[in-house]
């Protein structure tokens, strides 16, 4: 056959032979052959592509913002590659389809307003001014050209116009206003009961039947995940700090550079009136509490003892009995309003009332202790500790290099680096992904423990950079892979797992029935309360943030409707716990809009306006996405 082809493929069969490779090839390139020109496409929205490159580095992002928005509380494995590319299409999808809006409507920012804006980001900025070369060296380091960040840039301006245009549009009505303080504001008399699931099983155990047939229903549940332990050493200033040799020379001339640091702070003495207020009162209840803080405050005035009146009247605890004394403190001590008067009164003299978190504070100054400057020997620990960590700071850098050279130089092995640094190797408890304890909690800890080279290759992590001057470097000395126990080594567990399964089904059953006998009017909640042996809380009145009652009551007490003159209106409701509140709400009052003053009504209408504003710009944005053409392909990544 190869050779049939041969023979024929001279004249003009060869020129129709080449013809036919070479235009494609000078038309589409090779790639059209190959099946590599064309870049993968996550989806396409109005006829554009999305292309999986920026799916990916979305996705990327999207994970970066979390980990710093929880910072330690971090975990990888909370978050899934596929749940968070799948969010990240979505928020493509809706960019690009209001990116098309913006251009539909026409919206442009000029090259100034860009120039501006660039120019007020920080990160570009030395000194508080804008500096070409930092914001070029940035550029460089994230792959980035100047055109391309300038349009990025042009478009999120444009997209903020959009949004802003929308949300600003909207308007509160007095109508609206008045409405949302009516329910805001609202307070609901009530009262409740709990039925114990725990005091109804009394002393019930399970039989072993039972037992083995609840722990193979449930097996997963006692499932232990993996886990390590591992070996580290860690560099912090405080280990580097207790290598260094303190002379009194080196104590001293450290004293004489840094002794304006070592002032000893003003003292004062204070005692206080509090009269206590939650934070989520009405206005009201914050009248109310201000009326009789004043009223006290005018008995001090008119020559009472203001201890005595702290004694009668204090509503804290800690200071009540000592006559409202709060003994010595210093700046950082206080909440912040309670701290800027105390430290502007003179000695005697008594403040008006003092608003904070906790209520309403009548503040008295009994002393004042200037502060100056101290002497070495009066603060020799202080300075000492601080001299400690200044050095360790210069010297920490070239041991964390060391560090890492040696445990990748004996990758099996932290002895070496150890008895080179004279540090200590430190043994974790068992940890799993979660994290373990202090710096193991570190995501990047774990990372490193169940990485491939650590986890199944038994070497050395590389240096591991925990912030605040902190580097570590572990290996695994011990690992378990996941395993679900057998029931003997988590009996305990099953136990207690089943006795709150049965105490939560028998406290939900008996607070049913009481239930239907509140609502067939049968008993009331003061006489069920006595009969049945159960804790009647309240009745009180409560806004939809009280406290000082579960929060399950809370809220099906304001989903409870109104009571019928003469009729309470009953609910039940499980608890977290499994326990069964009963509860009954038998009055209604609705906020009063008259109580705002004009300053605090404006403030309410532009936070209801804007709030209206974004949930309108938010059903924009699903009403375009609804009508614009979207085509998703599943990314090769999921």
């Amino acid at each position: 056959m190869l050779l049939e082809i041969r023979e024929k493929a001279q004249g003009w069969f060869a020129w129709l032979i080449v013809a036919f490779i070479t235009i494609p090839f000078a038309l589409w390139g090779i790639q059209s052959y190959l099946g590599v020109g064309s870049e993968p496409v996550a989806a396409t929205v109005n006829g554009t592509d999305i292309p999986v490159r920026e799916l990916d580095r979305t996705t990327r992002q999207l994970r970066e913002r979390l980990r710093t928005q929880l910072g330690s509380a971090y975990r990888p494995e909370m978050f899934s590659d596929k749940e968070l590319r799948k969010q990240a299409l979505e928020q493509l999808i809706n960019d690009a389809v209001l990116r098309d809006t913006a251009r539909d409507w026409q919206l442009r920012v000029s090259d100034e307003m860009v120039r501006q804006y660039i120019q007020s980001i920080p990160y570009f900025q030395i000194n508080g001014h804008f500096d070409v070369n930092a914001y070029r060296a940035a550029l460089r380091n994230q792959g980035l050209s100047e055109r391309s960040f300038e349009e990025s840039v042009r478009m999120d301006l444009v997209m903020a116009q959009l949004r802003g245009g929308v949300v600003a549009s909207a308007l509160a009505t007095d109508r609206e206003i008045n409405d949302l303080i009516r329910l805001r504001d609202q307070q609901r008399t009530v009262a409740w009961v709990v039925v114990d699931g725990r005091r109804l099983i009394g002393d019930w155990q399970p039989d072993d039947k039972a037992l083995e047939d609840y722990y193979q229903e449930h097996k997963s549940r006692w499932t232990i995940p993996e886990r390590v332990k591992v070996e580290y050493l860690l560099l912090d200033p405080e280990t580097v700090g207790a290598q260094i040799e303190v002379t009194e020379e080196g104590l001293q001339a450290y004293w004489q550079e840094h002794q304006d640091e070592f002032k000893a702070p003003e003292e004062r003495q204070v005692r206080h009136i509090l009269i206590s207020m939650p934070k989520d009162a009405d206005q009201a209840t914050k009248e109310k509490a201000l009326e009789k803080a004043k009223k006290i405050l005018e008995q001090i005035k008119n020559g009472a003892d203001f201890a005595e009146l702290a004694k009668q009247y204090s509503e804290d605890p800690g200071s009540r009995e000592q006559g409202g004394d709060l003994g010595w403190i210093t700046r950082g001590i206080m909440v912040k309003p309670f701290e800027e008067i105390a430290f502007t009164l003179a000695k005697g003299e008594i403040s008006e009332p003092v608003r904070t978190q906790y209520g309403y504070h009548i503040i008295q100054v009994t002393g004042i202790q200037a502060g100056g400057k101290a002497t070495l020997d009066s603060l020799r620990d202080k300075v000492e500790a601080a001299y400690r960590r200044n050095q360790a700071e210069n010297l920490i850098f070239d041991k964390a290099e060391k560090l890492a050279d040696l445990a990748y130089e004996n990758p099996d092995d932290l002895t070496t680096a150890a008895e080179a640094l004279g540090l200590k190797i430190q043994t974790s408890d068992w940890f799993d992904r979660k994290g373990g304890k202090g710096p193991l909690a570190s995501p990047k800890v774990v990372g490193a423990a169940f990485s491939e080279d650590v986890l199944n290759q038994g070497q050395n992590s590389e240096l591991i950079e925990l912030g605040e001057d902190r580097v570590l470097v572990l290996r695994v000395v011990e690992h378990e892979a996941e395993r679900i126990p057998p029931l003997e080594e988590v009996k305990d567990k099953v136990v207690e797992a089943m006795k709150a399964d049965r105490a939560a089904a028998q406290a939900r059953e008996k607070g049913e029935a009481l239930l239907a006998k509140l609502r067939a009017g049968e008993t009331r909640l003061p006489d069920l309360a006595q009969s049945e042996g159960l804790t009647l809380n309240g009745p009180r009145e409560m806004g939809r943030h009280a406290i000082g009652a579960p929060l399950a009551v809370v809220e099906k007490a304001f989903q409870l409707p109104r009571p019928a003159e003469g009729k309470p209106s009953v609910g039940g409701v499980v608890l977290p716990n499994g326990d069964y509140a009963l509860l009954v709400v038998a009055e209604v009052r609705d906020g009063d809009p008259t109580k705002l003053d004009e300053k605090a009504r404006q403030r309410e209408r532009r936070l209801l306006a804007r709030t209206k504003g974004v949930a309108q710009f938010n059903l924009m944005g699903r009403w375009l996405r609804q009508h614009s053409e979207v085509e998703i392909q599943i990314p090769k990544a999921e």
